[in-house]
């Protein structure tokens, strides 16, 4: 099983590296590693981007640059 922290650090890094780009096909790499280290994230047994009732999720990056789209 993965370390949770170990996995929000890693996609928050690759999010801040995407930012930091100039170049637009680096950009999207970055995001697409930050977007595996979301999915990671939302599976892993801990409730931390889990689901609830009405719909929503405990965190979601989403505002603050991160997921956007659910895969």
């Amino acid at each position: 099983m993965d370390d949770l922290n170990y996995l929000l650090k890693r996609e928050q890094e690759e999010l801040l590296r995407a930012q930091d780009c100039a170049c637009p096909a680096e950009r999207r790499t970055h995001r697409s590693l930050a977007k595996r280290y979301a999915r990671r994230i939302r599976q892993h047994p801990l409730p931390y981007r889990s689901d609830r009732a009405d719909g929503t999720a405990s965190f979601n990056p989403h505002p603050f640059g991160g997921e956007g789209e659910h895969a």
